[in-house]
């Protein structure tokens, strides 16, 4: 057997050792205090609420029987899932001219306006939800001025209405969605816009057909992340709603504190990790989540 012959099982030998070593260091050390984390913190929770939706002191389905045969449970779930839509639309509709004003701001102001966006995260959500108690209150600031401008004669009853759960959770919410749109539409190529304009588009045309379908994975991640965090607010519905604003947060947190039925509170919290693990599936596959967290396909 020649030189020439050898040569490449003596190459494969020498390189197995190399690739078993790879092998048997290729195993994610690293993500292994994450993956802890998250299964002490989130997992190992999760595991005891779903545990104890079917456990009390035997298997049981109770809890959810009764969700599934109260209409009052229901019509709670559909108001929640209003809450979230109109909050959603209401951000959108805000959040997206103002992340549009800020990208086209001098440097400097963007600096100083986005500022005032961030400052309400340095403060305690229920700090600003007792703020538009104050605001919203038979002798808040809103019915003084409407007062002092005579557009009516006694004070309006916001505080307790669905106008006043919209506004609150529309405030509370705004700048994610802010946030989620003006990091898209900073890294927009403006020369973009001006080649649309110099081929003979119109202002409002080339806004539509050219900047608009470019911030699509902002408005997309704005919108699914105000929709998830306003379907399970707890604290501005029960502080600026009454009765009729129930949410399904309200009711899990009503079962726990005052019935005691942790039961059927844990089966509630079940449904409603159900409903949003199927509204992110179906997001998935049809606005391609991957693509707006910037990962890859």
């Amino acid at each position: 057997m020649t030189d020439t012959t050898l040569a490449p099982a003596a190459a494969a030998a020498a390189d197995a050792p190399t690739s078993k070593r790879r092998r048997a260091t290729s195993f994610p050390w690293l993500t292994v205090p994450a993956v802890a984390f998250y299964l002490l913190f989130f997992g190992w929770p999760l595991a005891q609420m779903m545990w104890r939706s079917i456990w009390d002191g035997g298997f049981t389905l109770t809890g959810y029987h009764e969700f599934f045969t109260q209409p009052v449970y229901w019509w709670v779930l559909g108001y929640t899932m209003v809450i979230g839509v109109v909050t959603l639309v209401l951000t959108l509709a805000i959040g997206y001219p103002v992340a549009y004003w800020l990208v086209r701001l001098d440097r400097t102001w963007t600096v100083v306006l986005m500022a005032f966006v961030l400052i309400p995260f340095w403060s305690s959500g229920l700090v600003r939800t007792y703020a538009w108690i104050v605001i919203l209150g038979r002798q808040g600031l809103v019915n003084n001025a409407l007062l002092g401008m005579g557009l009516i004669d006694r004070p309006f009853p916001f505080l307790g209405t669905h106008t006043a759960v919209m506004v609150g959770l529309t405030y509370y919410l705004l700048p994610y969605m802010i946030l989620c749109l003006f990091s898209v539409m900073n890294n927009i190529d403006r020369n973009l816009m001006l080649a649309a304009r110099n081929l003979g588009a119109s202002p409002v045309r080339a806004f539509v057909e050219v900047f608009v379908p470019l911030t699509k994975p902002g408005v997309f991640a704005g919108s699914f992340l105000v929709f998830m965090l306003a379907i399970g607010m707890y604290i501005t519905p029960a502080l600026l709603g009454g009765p009729e604003q129930t949410t399904l947060p309200l009711v899990i947190a009503l079962q726990i504190n005052e019935a005691l039925d942790w039961t059927l509170a844990a089966a509630l919290s079940m449904i409603l990790l159900a409903v949003t693990i199927v509204i992110q599936l179906f997001a998935n596959r049809h606005v391609d989540l991957d693509r707006m967290w910037g990962g890859a396909r």
